[in-house]
């Protein structure tokens, strides 16, 4: 029978060995194979000057990062994301506005930050791949020598609980300098682990250690668990994520996708968000052309769609704005803020500007909701992005 008090014995005098920094003198036996590997931090490297963090779409997507885009089949997620990588690629604004639209309504656009891009397919084949891609990348009026690069039906084929094999695959994308990291999907890939079991949670980590290695966005695409009237009936939306609930809890960011119907729009709902939302659901409408005389894609792009109507449309442009123009800037003055706002909002095309009692409201909301901090008296408010 072994004594606990022997144990702890010999953890102290183990312990006994290190200095506050590491290892004391050349004695490293106590430590086994691990003193040489696993290298602690300490509180003076928590004090350094942490670079801020970086985005590839402004307040959506940091690097490095690990998010799940999931729906029912036909919503068109996957033709989302293409459109969303090729934007990355290119540097170019997401979800425009529709040009000469009589839809009211600013929508919700997203600024990108250009980087390469890699999508590895696994669903639907180098033709439909080759034409969806190729179709959105015209939508765009993207150059070819955009340094966006897809893979469909690779061999070897990609087994996410191979570590070995995982291990290759950072360093394949390594090569490529890529920082969006597209993957379709989750259960093609996940070699013979059940989704419904807790081992997703080592898949998961497996595409975690991926985004840190590579220092890149990774996104996956997954489904949206039947339903049959549960969410209606009081379940979360974010509980629809098909799968055990580990994958879940491994994920920065998860984008719900919903489709009514054959309608050409989408919903787009953030479902999980870790540390970052500086967005809301927003939506995305599919414009496209085919190839004459056939039902093959020429060209096809996304543009933003407007959520909400009315007085909810300006709302939610204010509390953009609002976040747009305190983001990395500290504690700022309200008075500061509101003249911000109003000059960016008059600059639009048609643009006017929001009244200060409208930015004064949604601030003191924005404040109570925790969606901002807040400082001082009436006459010097201050606030602050969390």
């Amino acid at each position: 029978m072994i004594d606990s008090e022997d144990i702890l014995l010999e953890i102290r005098s183990i312990a006994d060995k290190y200095s506050q920094n590491g290892v004391s003198g050349d004695d490293t036996s106590a430590g086994g194979e691990l003193i040489q590997q696993w290298i602690p931090s300490t509180l003076g490297d928590a004090y350094k000057n942490i670079e801020p963090t970086k985005f590839l779409i402004d307040g959506v997507l940091p690097l490095p990062s690990l998010s799940i885009v999931y729906s029912a089949p036909g919503s068109l997620k996957s033709m989302v994301l293409a459109d969303m990588g090729l934007c990355v690629a290119s540097g170019s604004t997401w979800l425009d506005p529709l040009p000469d639209s009589d839809v009211t309504g600013p929508g919700v656009a997203f600024k990108t930050f250009q980087a390469p891009v890699m999508w590895l397919d696994f669903d639907n084949g180098p033709r439909r791949t080759s034409e969806r891609i190729g179709a959105i990348g015209r939508g765009h009026n993207l150059p070819a020598d955009t340094p966006f690069r897809y893979i469909s039906m690779p061999h070897p084929w990609l087994d996410a609980s191979d570590f070995a094999q995982m291990l290759d695959v950072i360093k394949w994308i390594k090569c490529y300098k890529t920082k969006l990291v597209i993957i379709d999907n989750l259960s093609l890939v996940s070699g013979s682990v059940d989704e419904n079991s807790g081992q997703m949670s080592q898949i998961l980590s497996r595409f975690r250690l991926l985004a840190e290695e590579t220092e890149s966005a990774v996104m996956v695409i997954h489904h949206q668990r039947k339903t049959n009237g549960a969410v209606a009936a009081g379940v979360s939306k974010g509980e629809t994520l098909r799968g055990h609930s580990s994958i879940n809890a491994m994920l920065d960011l998860a984008l719900l996708v919903e489709r009514n119907g054959r309608e050409d729009a989408v919903l787009i709902t953030p479902t999980k968000v870790r540390d970052y939302q500086d967005f809301d659901t927003f939506g995305a409408l599919w414009t496209f052309e085919h190839v004459p005389d056939t039902r093959q894609l020429h060209s096809g792009r996304f543009w933003a769609k407007p959520t909400a109507t009315g007085e909810e449309l300006l709302n939610i442009a204010v509390i953009a704005h609002i976040k747009n123009e305190m983001r990395g800037k500290g504690w700022m003055a309200a008075k500061d803020i509101r003249q911000l706002v109003r000059d960016r909002m008059a600059a639009k095309p048609g643009g006017a500007p929001a009244g200060n009692n409208k930015i004064n409201g949604l601030m003191r909301e924005m404040a109570e909701s925790g969606r901002l901090l807040r400082r001082g008296e009436t006459s010097n408010l201050e606030y602050s992005l969390l």
